[in-house]
């Protein structure tokens, strides 16, 4: 089965994450969900206007990502995208890139790192460096999008420990079964 490519105008973090998931040529076919997104909004050929989404919002895209798509849909779904289904499939990718650096920011915070310590974390860990994705950029996303209560993670961990070390205690008979229940009961 031979293969075609289409390049797609996105933000250069969108295209970082991309290639670290699905390679370069970035790769759908093994994402069955996020493939079928992405063929369902190929055509044929680009005849209309788009008007709707006009050079202001596609300047945003400085960085192209090529995309493969097999032989079998290039000719029956198409090889171009829209500016509208170009721009749509990049808020669906952005949306998982946020979730991921979300996910990975709130979790150190919870630990009480500093937001910018954990930007720092996030973008050397994984492999989003000052030029793909400013700290900034990331710092004020978080600012307005993320809530995290700082002593969620720490509690559940420290209740964790409280059970493994109550548990330990009776095992070694420092303190009594009935008491082990009782600290269960009252404490954890």
């Amino acid at each position: 089965m031979s293969k075609f490519s289409i390049n797609l105008p996105c933000k250069p973090y969108v295209r970082r994450f991309l290639e670290l998931n699905y390679g370069s040529p970035v790769d759908f076919t093994k994402d069955k969900t996020l493939y079928i997104e992405f063929r369902n909004k190929l055509e044929r050929n680009l005849k209309h206007n788009d008007v709707y989404y006009g050079k202001l919002k596609m300047c945003r895209y400085t960085s192209t990502v090529e995309i493969k798509i097999t032989e079998s849909d290039f000719y029956r779904y198409g090889w171009e995208l829209s500016k509208t289904e170009m721009v749509n499939f990049n808020t669906v990718i952005e949306s998982r890139v946020k979730i991921f650096m979300y996910i990975i920011v709130s979790t150190r915070l919870s630990f009480g790192k500093s937001l910018t310590d954990c930007v720092s974390y996030f973008q050397d860990k994984y492999g989003f460096p000052e030029e793909v994705w400013p700290k900034e950029s990331i710092i004020k996303d978080c600012n307005r999008n993320l809530t995290v209560t700082k002593n969620d993670i720490v509690d559940n961990i420290s209740s964790l420990i409280d059970k493994i070390t109550i548990a330990k205690l009776s095992e070694k008979k420092t303190i009594s079964h009935k008491c082990k229940k009782v600290y269960e009961a009252t404490t954890i």
